[in-house]
């Protein structure tokens, strides 16, 4: 990256930067009550426990959340496209798919799990699944979308040329819908983030999730920090990371950015 580059994103530091001096500030005189406010440095000194596993560190911790929310978004992602491609055959089963959906999706995943629990019992598998509900369902629309979006020239082209059965699956409906998957993953990666944190809170014995709200009961708030930072750098870690990828196996993405 050219020093022009790093010129031009320096600005994007400056709110953050700012935000934690004045709170750095605050905490140190007291303005901000140090028990539930510490000061930065502080929970950057405890940030150690990162790297430490067993009941005094979180490492362990981070290893199940990122554990969860990859077989999340693997079971999203393959339920969701298969799903999505599968209701579109017909105008009925997608109409009857939409709403399915838009009764689903305003209610947050966690409040699935007493039902699921209920069948279940708490256990990891319904975990995994209330976690699932959310991105599963965004992974569903954004797949009906893509194929819909898909010309229906070349649908009847692809028929002409003698295109049947998986061939035509593979060449024609999922290269045309990609770029509408492709952003239905990225989205589903937050909402997959979100959604485990927010079930391992009331639902899990372990994970990211259980020691922050662990440590806020007990008022460990440095600890519950700690945990906070580690979700969001989680978070940027799948957004950017994601982006790499993708930009990787579809150059043109790239390209439409920079061009746009």
């Amino acid at each position: 990256m050219t020093w022009a580059a790093l010129r031009g994103k320096w600005v994007f530091l400056v709110g953050p930067v700012v935000i934690l001096g004045v709170w750095e500030l605050l905490s140190r005189t007291e303005i901000l009550r140090p028990t539930f406010f510490p000061p930065p440095t502080a929970i950057i000194a405890r940030s150690s426990i990162v790297f430490e596993a067993g009941r005094d560190g979180i490492l362990d911790d981070i290893g199940i959340t990122v554990l969860r929310v990859l077989i999340t978004i693997v079971l999203a992602v393959v339920l969701g496209v298969g799903i999505g491609i599968a209701v579109t055959a017909s105008r009925w089963t997608e109409r009857g798919m939409g709403t399915m959906m838009a009764f689903i999706y305003p209610i947050p995943g966690v409040l699935f799990f007493p039902f699921l629990a209920f069948i279940l019992g708490r256990s990891e598998f319904a975990v995994l699944m209330t976690a699932l509900v959310t991105p599963l369902v965004v992974m569903v629309i954004y797949t009906i979308a893509g194929v819909r979006d898909i010309q229906p020239v070349y649908l009847e082209v692809a028929r002409n040329y003698g295109s049947r059965g998986i061939r035509f699956f593979l060449r024609v409906i999922l290269p045309g819908a990609l770029p509408s998957i492709v952003t239905g993953i990225r989205i589903s990666l937050g909402f997959s983030l979100i959604a485990v944190i927010a079930i391992e809170m009331v639902g899990a014995q372990d994970g990211l999730g259980r020691f922050l709200w662990s440590n806020w009961q007990i008022l460990r708030v440095t600890d519950m920090y700690v945990a906070l930072l580690c979700i969001a750098v989680l978070g940027l870690l799948t957004s950017v990371g994601f982006d790499a990828v993708a930009d990787r196996l579809m150059p043109w993405r790239t390209e439409f950015r920079s061009g746009s």
